[in-house]
């Protein structure tokens, strides 16, 4: 009886050894694939047909994230914009301020607002037909009163009065009427101004 038969050929590679365990660390085919496989080998037009609407759910399922994607992005630079308008706006209205400040130097004052956590934060005060006005500023557009005397919190012209957001307009709104007594007449009429110049007849 020959012994060559056993014997691995000369250029033939040996079979590699295999611990007993490489077996327990074997990947095995989960639920979805034994079900995919099954399906394929009982019906395998019925399986072409699956994966086809498969593939056509996700594409549209990618299709809908993108939209959803865009959307978000478009409400993003919205927001965006939004808000550079709210700060033009705020900007604007710090200018302004800053302009009646200049008006009224002897009745203005700034001072740090002790209501307002963040640091940076002042409180304008001043004084027009007789009442007390205030308004927060923001610290980026402290720069713009610069021309304002800074006074301590504990300063008398730096006391509230207790004015909420609407008597203060009231208080700016009987200011503009008191200015304007020589421009409006009784019944409210303007009077003596003209946009454009009035032409006489000879």
């Amino acid at each position: 009886m020959s012994t060559t038969a056993n014997r691995p050929h000369r250029n033939q590679e040996p079979e590699p050894v295999r611990p007993w365990f490489a077996r327990l660390l074997r990947r095995r085919p989960t639920l979805a694939e034994i079900a995919r496989s099954n399906l394929v080998a009982a019906d395998p037009a019925g399986a072409f047909v699956s994966g086809m609407r498969q593939a056509e759910e996700l594409a549209t399922a990618r299709e809908e994230a993108a939209r959803w994607k865009q959307h978000a992005d478009d409400f993003a630079h919205e927001a965006e914009d939004r808000e550079k308008e709210r700060d033009g706006a705020y900007r604007e209205r710090a200018q302004l301020l800053a302009w009646i400040a200049a008006l009224h130097p002897a009745t203005t004052v700034i001072t740090q607002s002790p209501d307002v956590d963040e640091d940076g934060w002042q409180l304008l005060y001043l004084v027009a037909g007789g009442w007390q006005m205030s308004w927060h500023i923001h610290p980026r557009d402290a720069d713009l009163f610069r021309h304002v005397t800074v006074v301590d919190v504990t300063d008398a012209r730096a006391q509230w009065d207790g004015h909420g957001t609407v008597q203060k307009y009231e208080r700016i709104h009987n200011h503009v009427r008191l200015l304007a007594l020589d421009v409006l007449g009784a019944d409210g009429a303007l009077t003596g101004v003209t946009t454009t110049p009035e032409v006489r007849s000879a």
